[in-house]
């Protein structure tokens, strides 16, 4: 089993001929959300999406997801203009436009699963884990940002790593970018901010001014694309911040009600298990494998990372009732649980 450095990049035509080893996992998560694929909207999340992307508007929800609801606008009008779609058909584009993401964004864990293991059996494994959570395959059929938060997220990880490991600074800030829009298609994106900190000093860069300025640079970018699209907005338009405002107020109602306490660990444990059963069970001894083999590498900060956002979501009350959150770290989580499993 050939394995890559911590410091060396696959090239494009290494990618091209892995094909035997990305391709199989696409397809069955393809396969899967259309074989589960919902014959509705989805979630009343979902409603409010489409009925925004029509009228080409951010959801009032937390920082607009505008990323998901511009963009669909953006589909709308060229195939209304051209087709004569009606807005009624519209949440037609809207799901099959996820459910073509759906193979992309294994293909993306695919991607940082080989980068960081160095190895395309352990890749393939990571990307089989997530192919088969049941939260990508019932929402990757909806009108949903849960599959494109994913394939954006892992895709600005996989393009940070690169500039890590090949310490191009462009490409630092790339991914910083590409997670900063993660963030306006699902806000627990931004949970991943600590591998932007601490990545290239793990990686061997030193700890000087050069450095410690161009991480700043990279979070400083991804602050100001992250913020960036829900502040301009939320400036320019009174409507948007009425509606926001009663959001707000209706959130802290609902946190009110169901307040934070110890016996929420039960179901966020539960749903934290459901989300990747053979990740969740896999993880504690690969975590500690790791250390105790290597030390702390790249990937063993990449589950670290994914343990980190996904502990944060039972800071909301909203994560014992919703389990669709626990996909913000899988794709940092997964290459640890496989790299394990190949190993063993």
């Amino acid at each position: 089993m050939t394995r890559l450095t911590e410091t060396s990049t696959p090239s494009k035509t290494a990618f091209l001929r892995s094909f035997p080893y990305w391709l199989p996992p696409a397809l069955i998560a393809l396969i899967l959300a259309l074989v589960y694929l919902n014959p509705f909207i989805g979630d009343w999340d979902g409603l409010d999406y489409t009925v925004l992307s029509v009228h080409g508007e951010p959801s009032s929800m937390a920082l607009g997801r505008s990323v998901f609801t511009l963009l669909n606008y953006a589909l709308y009008a060229i195939a209304h203009n051209l087709f004569g779609l009606r807005p009624d058909q519209a949440y037609l584009i809207f799901k099959f436009v996820v459910v073509a993401q759906v193979p992309l964004a294994i293909i993306m864990c695919w991607m940082l699963a080989r980068d960081l293991t160095g190895s395309r059996e352990s890749a393939t494994v990571a990307a089989l884990l997530v192919a088969a959570s049941p939260i990508l395959i019932i929402y990757g059929g909806q009108v949903m940002t849960d599959v494109p938060s994913v394939f954006v997220s892992a895709t600005a990880v996989v393009v940070h790593l690169r500039g890590v490991q090949t310490r191009r600074v462009w490409l630092l800030l790339a991914g910083a970018f590409l997670l900063g829009l993660g963030v306006n298609l699902r806000e627990t994106v931004g949970f991943l901010l600590p591998w932007l900190l601490i990545a290239p000093f793990l990686a061997g860069w030193k700890f000087d001014r050069r450095t410690i300025a161009v991480v700043g640079l990279s979070v400083l970018l991804f602050f100001a694309v992250a913020f960036g699209i829900f502040a301009i907005w939320f400036a320019t338009h009174a409507d948007y911040r009425f509606k926001w405002h009663v959001w707000l107020d209706s959130t802290r109602s609902e946190a009110s009600r169901h307040p934070v306490g110890l016996a929420n660990l039960k179901p966020f444990f539960i749903y934290f298990f459901l989300a990747a059963p053979l990740v969740c069970l896999a993880l504690p001894i690969a975590l500690w494998k790791e250390l105790r083999r290597r030390g702390w590498t790249l990937l063993l900060l990449a589950a670290a990372v994914g343990l980190f956002a996904d502990a944060l979501l039972f800071l909301n009350y909203s994560t014992i009732i919703n389990w669709r959150y626990f996909l913000t770290g899988l794709p940092m989580l997964a290459p640890l649980a496989a790299d394990f499993f190949v190993r063993s």
